[in-house]
């Protein structure tokens, strides 16, 4: 199957699950995005607002930058919110989201400003797991003093976990009911119907599909370049070892001549069996 083929195909089973299709419903329908803040975090916001398109944060140029699914701003409040739809469940979660709170902070602290500055966050992320295993739909984390746990730093940092795997009655329906329909599909209550609507609506985007495919070929060339990153690791070690060319061509799969450059750029002598 070809690279535009299996595209495609994605695009077509894709559902809200998918951080894109999630990501582009929150942008295209802003209301629908801060209802479901209400919902899961039990407030009101009188308005949100995007800073960004698809916001990228990258710290300096040699760190690991993070592309937010849907980042959004309460100015009224001075509260930020970033929510992810995060389908996998790596052993990393909790410090990729120390990562993020980080590297938002930064960006919104401009040179100059004082701490104080920075108002309340809220990182979320939705996951087809129960990551902690105790059958809730909600784990909530604010950084609180090991010895009393009742004394709070008050930083304005909270970290969000949303299950759809929960069995506890601890959540409002409406948010239950949201959770079941990234879940299974399940649609149900006025908001999750109101939510489909505009995920179908957004399906049927010819300009978002565009947008959709355009993405994947990039996630795809990075990968790709990635791996052969990885390969030329590989590579570059073999030939300070010596290993002949031809036999870090079978292992690699990178061709002579690119294994001849990589030498040359890490003035290598050459002993292959050509």
């Amino acid at each position: 199957m070809t690279n535009k083929k299996s595209i495609e195909k994605k695009w077509l089973n894709a559902s809200i699950k998918d951080n894109f299709i999630f990501g582009k419903t929150m942008e295209l329908y802003p209301d629908l995005c801060c209802k479901l803040l209400e919902l899961i975090l039990n407030i009101k916001i009188k308005s949100i607002s995007y800073p960004e398109r698809e916001k990228t944060i990258e710290a300096r140029t040699d760190s690991k930058g993070i592309r937010l699914d849907v980042f959004v701003e309460d100015k009224e409040k001075n509260r930020s919110f970033d929510v992810e739809m995060q389908i996998s469940n790596s052993d990393n979660l909790a410090k990729r989201m120390r990562y993020y709170q980080g590297l938002i902070d930064i960006d919104k602290l401009k040179r100059g400003q004082h701490y104080s500055s920075l108002g309340e966050s809220f990182i979320i992320f939705i996951c087809p797991f129960d990551r902690f295993k105790q059958g809730r739909h909600i784990y909530s984390f604010h950084e609180r003093c090991d010895q009393d746990t009742n004394l709070n730093l008050n930083d304005g940092a909270t970290k969000i976990f949303l299950s759809t795997k929960g069995t506890l009655d601890d959540v409002s329906p409406d948010t239950k009911a949201f959770l079941d329909y990234v879940d299974s599909g399940i649609i149900k209550g006025n908001f999750v119907k109101n939510l489909d609507s505009a995920v179908n609506a957004v399906k049927n985007n010819e300009k978002v599909r565009h947008d959709f495919m355009t993405f994947q070929m990039y996630l795809l060339e990075e990968k790709m370049e990635a791996e052969t990153r990885g390969k030329e690791e590989v590579a570059i070690k073999l030939i300070r070892r010596g290993r002949p060319l031809q036999e870090i061509h079978e292992d690699t799969g990178l061709s002579i001549q690119h294994l001849k450059q990589l030498a040359q750029n890490n003035e290598q002598s050459i002993f292959t069996q050509e």
